[in-house]
């Protein structure tokens, strides 16, 4: 889905309250209010809605992502480009996981052990971001 695309849905959803879709402006206006700084012009987020501009910097795409609630890599990545990264990312842990990081990261055991794998890091992280 084209960035364009992307902010059209997400402005069509109410912005973060869940009600009328937000102008550019009022989009503009709270983004850079939050920021402290001027961050995006609603001139700018017009374009980028419209698809008459398609590329920006990711601090910008980062500051609309948190006005909009939504993770950055919805804006700045496509979903193949993300699944590519989370592929080789899983690849490297599991290499970590084995012992080899010289192989190709494979588990001797089942997909439900790569589950049960992938499980146990995100409950680790979630530790970790709790304290």
């Amino acid at each position: 889905m084209p960035l364009a695309q992307k902010l059209e849905y997400l402005r069509s959803r109410g912005g973060p309250d869940g009600g009328e879709p937000p102008s550019d402006r009022h989009i503009a206006d709270a983004v850079n209010k939050e920021a402290g700084e001027t961050v995006i012009s609603h001139v700018t987020l017009g374009k980028l809605r419209k698809g008459e501009q398609v590329a920006t910097t990711d601090a910008r795409l980062a500051a609309l992502a948190d006005y909009f609630g939504v993770d950055p890599l919805f804006l700045q990545r496509s979903r193949e480009e993300i699944v590519n990264e989370i592929a080789l990312r899983l690849r490297y842990l599991i290499a970590l996981h084995s012992g080899d990081i010289t192989g190709t990261g494979r588990l001797s055991g089942s997909h439900a052990e790569l589950v049960e794998f992938v499980e146990r890091a995100v409950r680790e992280r979630q530790t970790d971001e709790g304290r």
